[in-house]
């Protein structure tokens, strides 16, 4: 295995059923991808996550990661997150995260944990796959309905 790869890479290299998930939940190359500790604190991101960032991309290690997220999202993103850490809960929400910009987009947002090849201990490879936004498609009678499968709603 190269030694030039980065942390993440080199995880998913090393960890069959790891790259056994990330396939199954069929991961695109448009995903951030951040590396996470046994306690949940941010060790890498991927170098598309550095991209969407930004400059501010290194205050996404450690737990300030938070300050990304929409202020909607935060509260219940880092209950989610303490709950799937310490209770072994699933990670799988919706949440907006602000991009280099500043300006926010919608993600699927996937917590895969596996146990690390090197140190034996729970790791987290925390997915967030961008959300394309409905578009809406009209439907009979004014009604507008949601291509995502939304339902309708009045005009």
């Amino acid at each position: 295995m190269p030694a030039s790869l980065d942390p993440i890479s080199r995880s998913i290299m090393r960890n069959q059923p790891l790259r056994d998930q990330l396939s199954r939940m069929g991961v695109s190359g448009e995903a951030l991808l951040v590396l996470c500790g046994p306690d949940g604190s941010n060790l890498a991101l991927s170098e598309t996550t550095r991209r969407y960032f930004g400059p501010s991309a290194s205050k996404m290690l450690g737990c300030g990661w938070v300050s990304a997220v929409h202020p909607d999202d935060q509260m219940a993103a880092a209950d989610a997150w303490l709950k799937a850490v310490y209770d072994e809960a699933a990670y799988d929400l919706q949440l907006s995260y602000r991009r280099h910009d500043g300006s926010y987009h919608r993600f699927a947002v996937t917590g895969v944990r596996y146990v690390d090849a090197d140190t034996c201990q729970t790791h987290w490879l925390v997915v967030l796959e961008p959300l394309r936004p409905t578009l809406p498609v009209a439907g009979p009678r004014g009604l507008t309905l949601s291509a995502g499968g939304g339902g309708p709603v009045r005009r």
